[in-house]
């Protein structure tokens, strides 16, 4: 299929904390090799698959795999142009910002949640775990195991979450700042794309109103055409009448 690059990247002129979390989000969709593909799609052309195997290193193939991953999360989007003189099709590739923002909010959402669901089981459950690290099970499990290890038969200790609980904290902590990062770059993406809109239509009603002119002109020379109008015939001055004189009374 084919697709507008719906690229706004040059416009917000991306930081360098907005362009860290692009290459997280595009390494967890095509693995951590694909995140240099970032720093040359975020531009404010779709860029020649060609070129992007090329600053890559990697052979086209493997730059298509990359980039078909992305497209399957809404990451990235394409447009392509038949190549008049080999005739086949070739393909440009841009960041879809809008798009790749909003997936990664929900990537970021997803990861609150579970972090948050283990926080909250390492805070209220008790747990035990084998001295040797063979297992690590609930309290009711230990009970049943008579806290004795079933692998190695070393008796069961109380295990401690402290390191892991402050671990979780802050990835939450990260996670949430991540987000308010991204909304904010959201939110410049609608303005611009709102006054690109704003500028779009004004244009499109420009073109119309110039054609309706432009329509209402030749119509008016074709009627004329049609119907040409008879020139008046100029008529002769009238001649005045001669007042009669008047006989003075002497």
């Amino acid at each position: 299929r084919s697709q507008g690059p719906g690229l706004l990247c040059k416009a917000l002129k991306i930081d360098k904390s907005l362009l860290k979390l692009l290459k997280e989000l595009v390494g967890k969709a095509a693995g951590k090799d694909s995140e240099p593909i970032v720093d040359i799609i975020t531009a404010d052309k779709p860029v020649n698959e060609f070129k992007i195997a090329e600053k890559l290193g990697l052979t086209i193939n493997q730059t298509r795999n990359i980039l078909y991953k992305l497209s399957n999360h809404n990451i990235v989007s394409f447009v392509r142009k038949k190549d008049e003189k080999k005739g086949w099709y070739i393909y440009s590739w841009a960041m879809d910002a809008p798009k790749a923002l909003t997936h990664f909010v929900d990537a970021k959402k997803k990861d609150i949640k579970n972090n948050e669901h283990l926080l909250h089981s390492r805070e209220t459950k008790g747990f035990y775990v084998c001295p040797n690290g063979d297992i690590e099970t609930n309290e009711e499990n230990a009970l049943n195991y008579n806290f004795k290890c079933p692998e190695c038969g070393q008796l069961l200790q109380p295990a401690k979450f402290e390191q892991e609980i402050s671990e979780l904290k802050e990835k939450i902590a990260i996670s949430n700042r991540d987000i308010q990062l991204i909304n904010v770059e959201l939110a410049k993406l609608n303005v611009v794309r709102e006054k690109k809109e704003i500028r779009k239509l004004s244009k499109e009603k420009a073109k119309k109103k110039a054609a309706r002119v432009k329509k209402a002109k030749l119509d008016k020379k074709a009627a004329a055409k049609l119907n040409p109008k008879k020139k008046k015939l100029a008529k002769a001055p009238k001649k005045k009448k001669a007042k009669p004189k008047k006989n003075k009374i002497k």
